[in-house]
């Protein structure tokens, strides 16, 4: 890399990053793995060395280029590209701040738009798809995974939250509560079940080992879970349920998938959407919105049933009738 491309990469990435905007470990990588990729692009693509690239040679064509050989090449999905987008957008506009002879330059770059993503239903699970899961690990006397999947469920929290549980996070009183740190190491307070109090107190009895860090959740490798370790876990589990119950279980399920399950069952439990907001952590409600996903079963009684109330009969006499349909006659001569 030239000096200067270098040094505002390197500044970017430690003092703003970490300095001044303190982003958690997940965001740093994401910015990391984003100028690598882009150092790839350079190389592999314009044949241009690291240590040879000119930050006034970085065009908007250059940048939109990449991103369409993340999606090609590296068959990234669309939101994953806009994800590198925000990445480069959010160094842009530190260079724009900081090195006014390339305002212009960075102002180009920051119109590129995101790439619209194709909209997708979340496969989430039914209350008797959680039941049937709940009653088979129960079965299987599996406590430990037992426990991080009611965790999971009962927290609605991202995995990157999960993993990263300690015993200091919990509150198994009777107020009852998980402390989870979200995007940007947002803290908030999660209220759980008695019932789940005692699962997480019956598992660190009976099947809990501190490997030193103080993580409610190791792996088998006595380290803490990374997010492939929990989708793994995840994806195997539902094989194994839809071969026992092939009318269930049909969707393309992950960890995120409990997260939308908890929101949706509480929103058609009747909780608000504004509760539900504070309770996954979001910034805005339109965030929370995508989770407001109504069951189908529920919603077809709720509309027949709002059918069943609508008055049908006719208000109108047949004379009133046709005295109607001769003014609107004369009137539209």
């Amino acid at each position: 890399m030239s000096n200067r491309f270098s040094k505002l990469v390197q500044e970017f990435l430690t003092s703003y990053i970490i300095g001044e905007c303190n982003y958690s470990i997940n965001t740093k990588s994401s910015y990391s793995t984003t100028f690598y990729l882009f150092l790839e692009f350079m190389n592999k693509v314009k044949n241009i060395k690291p240590n040879k690239i000119e930050i006034e040679t970085i065009t908007k064509e250059v940048i939109v280029q990449f991103l369409d050989w993340l999606e090609t090449n590296r068959s990234v999905s669309i939101s994953t590209r806009n994800q590198r987008l925000a990445c480069i957008k959010s160094f842009y506009k530190y260079v724009q701040t900081n090195e006014l002879d390339l305002f212009e330059s960075c102002s180009t770059i920051l119109s590129i738009k995101n790439k619209k993503v194709p909209n997708k239903m979340i496969s989430y699970f039914t209350e008797d798809e959680i039941k049937i899961m709940i009653n088979y690990l129960n079965n299987s006397k599996d406590l430990k995974k037992l426990t991080m999947i009611c965790v999971l469920y009962e927290t609605g929290s991202r995995v990157s939250e999960f993993i990263n549980i300690k015993l200091k996070d919990l509150n198994l009183s009777e107020n009852a509560s998980i402390t989870l740190y979200g995007k940007g190491n947002k803290k908030r307070i999660v209220p759980i079940s008695q019932e789940l109090v005692k699962l997480i107190n019956k598992y660190l009895k009976e099947d809990y080992i501190n490997y030193g860090d103080d993580y409610l959740f190791y792996s088998n490798y006595k380290k803490k879970y990374e997010r492939y370790g929990i989708n793994y876990i995840v994806k195997q589990l539902i094989i194994k349920l839809h071969s026992i119950s092939q009318n269930c279980f049909k969707g393309n399920y992950h960890p995120h998938s409990f997260r939308h399950t908890k929101a949706s069952h509480l929103y058609n439990n009747g909780t608000p959407l504004l509760y539900i907001k504070g309770f996954l952590g979001h910034s805005t409600i339109t965030s929370t919105e995508i989770y407001a996903t109504p069951d189908a079963k529920k919603q077809r009684e709720e509309i027949l049933k709002s059918s069943e109330a609508i008055d049908t009969k006719n208000k109108y006499s047949s004379s009133k009738i046709d005295s109607l349909n001769n003014w609107l006659k004369n009137n539209m001569k």
